[in-house]
């Protein structure tokens, strides 16, 4: 209940927060699904809610309201796990998000300031026949002026207090001979290993600039390559990625394929670390789709491509006497899967890839653990983060397993936008403009919120069409494969490698039908889609669909 949160709770705890943390409101409301707990640590004001929370990973408070017939309530405040647009705001001023019902409405607010989630200002029309009209009370609770006044005051004298005191114990520690803190991994710092100098390499033109570094067109002793440049703060990450594409056994078709890493010669063109990797000029999958549609047979095979990319990613296998550990990679979207001369897919950018425990791992080969539960928690694009990464409920007691879940959520979310653009599925052959997932229900650039709104709090995923039940291909089997890899249920997904093989089913529909009863999903050994080992159901929650170490199968050169 709002009347619950007032700022006066909290002013003990207030006393010891760091000046460098932003500090924030903590509740979450009986029966709400998932917790952003781990997103700080909870300071415990006193009996009961609502608690503050020191944030970690950003410097954003946000609040979430559900307004129903006229009352609000609040269901969750916190802090976010990045700042976001928004955040330089002062205030909760909150906006209408969704509509779990015809009679309420969720609103959500982010605010950059201790906090300024424990109440909203106002609360805008929400357009239903629950929001209150100009003359209702709002349910924020309120006391008279001078009371704010006092608080304020209070407020400020013990951050003041705070400063001094943190000075002081800086002071006294640097006397100590302590130290200050090891910088977090990603922070920079300078390369302190020696890399080789690629002087034949010579730079063409930006043909994409993302948060960590600058991808180039160019050539390397004659052949055409995609440059990754790295800036000096990015050293982590350049490290990160090139040890994931040194892997042996990584190689195969739907893998985008590494060339080699150095660094840039001398003269204004990036002189910093760099990752030199195969071009790819129809560019990436968002770009392909919006500017080509395809039919249906084009469609599947682009889909399965792409299954059978991840599948081998996820795969942990032998291959000629080489070990191949599990890959999650963390950060599939459409701007990170490339399109092949042949149409088919290639996954790339591995920068927040995870190589995964294994059941066959040579000791010499086990991957370091991640430091901590916020470094496998770390995801990439929000569109594509499945709901236990947008709620922070993944399991962390089987991490490896629950990643590779989270990939299948985003494939899923993939496989979508290819078929969005499958002239076969209309009944006028004229697919809509592309639109990314979940474009047409938030728009281009969705908040954390807004994605946990409706992904998380409404279980809503994109919209598959009816008219696609119309095709003459098999609508029940594509539209149950879509639901078994986006299920909010993390354990009822799909393997990928079951999705390639239920692809492949679709696409050889002739194979398919010869299968017998006990494998209705299966794939013979002779299907060039799918390995050897694909010859048995697929379907969740069976035994058969758990990843397993493959022999010498899967890996293409």
């Amino acid at each position: 209940m709002l009347g619950t949160l007032g700022l006066w709770t909290l002013l003990p705890a207030a006393a010891q927060v760091s000046p460098n943390r932003r500090t924030c409101v903590f509740f979450e409301a009986p029966g709400v699904r998932g917790s952003t707990k781990t997103l700080g640590e909870v300071v415990d004001a006193g009996p009961g809610p609502p608690k503050g929370i020191r944030c970690l990973y950003s410097h954003c408070c946000f609040g979430i309201w559900n307004l129903t017939h006229g009352r609000a309530q609040v269901e969750m405040q916190g802090c976010l796990d990045s700042d976001e647009p928004g955040c330089e705001s002062l205030h909760c001023d909150p906006v209408p998000r969704a509509h779990p019902s015809p009679s309420s409405t969720l609103f959500t607010c982010s605010c950059g300031t201790d906090f300024c989630n424990a109440n909203y200002s106002h609360l805008p029309p929400s357009g239903n026949r629950g929001a209150p009209g100009p003359q209702e009370p709002q349910a924020t609770p309120g006391g008279p002026i001078w009371m704010a006044q006092l608080l304020l005051g209070v407020f400020l004298v013990l951050l003041l207090s705070i400063i001094i005191l943190a000075l002081l114990q800086r002071k006294a520690c640097r006397v100590q001979g302590g130290s200050d803190p090891e910088p977090e991994p990603g922070s920079g710092g300078d390369c302190s290993e020696e890399l080789p100098e690629l002087a034949e390499l010579r730079f063409s033109q930006v043909i994409q600039e993302g948060g960590h570094a600058v991808v180039w067109a160019g050539r390397l002793q004659g052949e055409m390559v995609a440059i990754k440049a790295f800036p000096p703060r990015a050293v982590a990450q350049f490290r990160a990625e090139r040890a994931v594409y040194q892997l042996l056994g990584l190689q195969h078709n739907h893998i985008v394929r590494f060339i080699t890493a150095g660094q840039g010669g001398p003269g204004p063109l990036p002189s910093g670390p760099l990752l030199v990797l195969e071009l790819y000029p129809k560019g990436s999958l968002c770009h392909y789709l919006t500017q080509y549609t395809s039919d249906w047979g084009s469609s599947l095979r682009m889909a399965l491509s792409l299954a059978e990319g991840l599948a081998f990613l996820h795969g942990e296998r032998w291959q000629d006497g080489q070990y191949k550990p599990g890959i999650a990679h963390r950060d599939l979207s459409s701007q990170n899967v490339l399109i092949r001369e042949d149409r088919s897919c290639a996954i790339g950018d591995l920068g927040l890839a995870l190589v995964l425990p294994g059941l066959a791992q040579p000791p010499a080969l086990a991957p370091t653990q991640p430091r901590g539960p916020a470094a496998i928690l770390e995801a990439g694009t929000q569109r594509y983060m499945a709901p236990e990464l947008l709620d922070k409920t993944l399991d962390l007691q089987d991490w490896g397993t629950a990643l590779q879940r989270a990939d299948v959520y985003s494939l899923a979310l993939l496989l979508w936008e290819i078929l969005s653009r499958c002239s076969d599925l209309r009944p006028d052959h004229r697919p809509p403009p592309f639109q990314l997932a979940y474009e047409a229900e938030l728009g281009s650039n969705p908040s954390a919120c807004e994605l946990w709104a409706l992904a998380v709090a409404e279980r809503k995923r994109p919209n598959i069409p009816s008219s696609w039940s119309c095709s003459a291909t098999d609508p029940r089997g594509l539209r149950e494969l879509l639901e078994d890899c986006w299920d909010a249920d993390p354990e009822a997904r799909l393997t990928a490698e079951c999705v390639q093989q239920r692809l492949a089913a679709l696409a050889y529909p002739q194979v398919a039908s010869s299968f017998p009863e006990s494998c209705p999903q299966g794939c013979p050994e002779n299907c060039p889609a799918a390995p050897a080992s694909a010859a048995f159901p697929c379907r969740p929650q069976q035994s058969s669909c758990l990843l397993s170490v493959q022999q010498g199968s899967g890996s293409k050169s």
